[in-house]
């Protein structure tokens, strides 16, 4: 077990680090390369995206670790907890949120073939594959994922009393500015040095949270019934 929560760890943060060093590069660039007025707006719109795709795959990739170290574990049905259980169950089986039309016969034939066949596996391999962020990781789809690996959530302010929202910080700014720019809107907002920091700053904080519950979950084995 040490060996797993150990490689768990390292692998998150050789994840985080490879993050953090990239935002760190887009900090420095306009500074190190002295861009006109004109380059450095660009760069900086531009540079929104970029800092939403860092955040958003990193959930990615820390989850389908934790999911491939569960996989090790060998977890029966009978072992695993209720949220991680429906998870799977879910995931695995969209019939669920979607049955198959009446006229369909041969498809629900299939579904309960391979549903009688799931309850006879020795043990649950969740697909770190099948993975939902929704195209958007906002505070409360976080929270979501969070939730369906039996794992604690993030409050919206992680410092009491110091005013962080992180529902203003994703959400209404980082997660906005980036829907903007996809969109096309270009020249519909200015992003300054300011915006480019404040957006580091959120992800960078997140990321941390992030880990220390998917590392406490593992070690207090959250996972189990």
């Amino acid at each position: 077990m040490t060996n797993q929560i150990t490689l768990l760890e390292q692998k998150i943060m050789s994840d985080i680090e490879e993050r953090r060093e990239l935002m760190s590069r887009l900090r420095l660039l306009y500074v190190r390369y002295g861009f006109s007025q004109r380059d450095e707006e660009l760069f900086l719109y531009h540079s929104i995206p970029i800092i939403y795709s860092i955040w958003e795959g990193f959930i990615q990739t820390a989850f389908k670790t934790y999911v491939q170290e569960l996989n090790k574990l060998e977890l029966s049905i009978d072992d695993v907890c209720n949220p991680i259980l429906i998870y799977h169950i879910e995931s695995t089986f969209p019939q669920f949120k979607q049955y198959p039309d009446a006229d369909k016969f041969h498809k629900k034939v299939n579904f309960f073939n391979k549903l009688g066949m799931f309850y006879k596996t020795n043990h649950l391999e969740i697909d770190p594959k099948k993975f939902n962020t929704e195209s958007n990781v906002r505070f409360d789809v976080l929270n979501r994922i969070l939730s369906d690996f039996n794992i604690e959530k993030i409050p919206e302010y992680p410092e009491p009393g110091s005013g962080y929202s992180l529902v203003k910080e994703l959400d209404k700014f980082l997660l906005d500015k980036r829907n903007t720019i996809a969109h096309g809107q270009e020249g519909a907002i200015l992003v300054t040095r300011e915006d480019l920091e404040r957006a580091i700053k959120v992800v960078d904080k997140l990321m941390d949270l992030v880990f220390e519950r998917i590392k406490t979950g593992f070690i207090e084995k959250s996972y189990l019934k």
